[in-house]
């Protein structure tokens, strides 16, 4: 399915829940690294290693998110964030849902198969 065959509002609902998506994900990385700030409060974690955390975050995580969710097409974040329960199926409308459905099962298959 390429984007061309949506419909001007079905490609502005998959861009939302993308969107729906990079942000569940993107906090929860922000709070896995608030966590480390935590641990340096608490002084188990020394400021050199803090600060190789938050390289990590922004050249690891975070980057990856950003190419998946912003860079990346829609449709195939979405399809994979359902996959994933990122998002659920009942948030997505059955209109997306029967267009995203062969995606969903690619992913699904894909995982399978690793």
């Amino acid at each position: 399915m390429n984007a061309g065959s949506l419909t001007k509002a079905q490609r502005r609902e998959v861009r939302r829940l993308a969107g729906s998506a990079y942000k569940r994900e993107l906090s929860a990385a922000a709070a896995a690294l608030e966590e480390k700030f935590n641990r340096w409060r608490r002084g188990e974690l020394d400021v050199f290693a803090l600060n190789e955390q938050i390289h990590k975050y922004h050249d690891g995580v975070s980057r990856d998110l950003y190419q998946r969710y912003v860079l990346g097409e829609p449709q195939w974040a979405v399809a994979d964030a359902v996959r994933r329960g990122i998002l659920q199926e009942q948030e997505v409308v059955p209109e997306i849902m029967s267009c995203l459905g062969g995606l969903i099962e690619f992913f699904k298959t894909t995982e399978a198969g690793e």
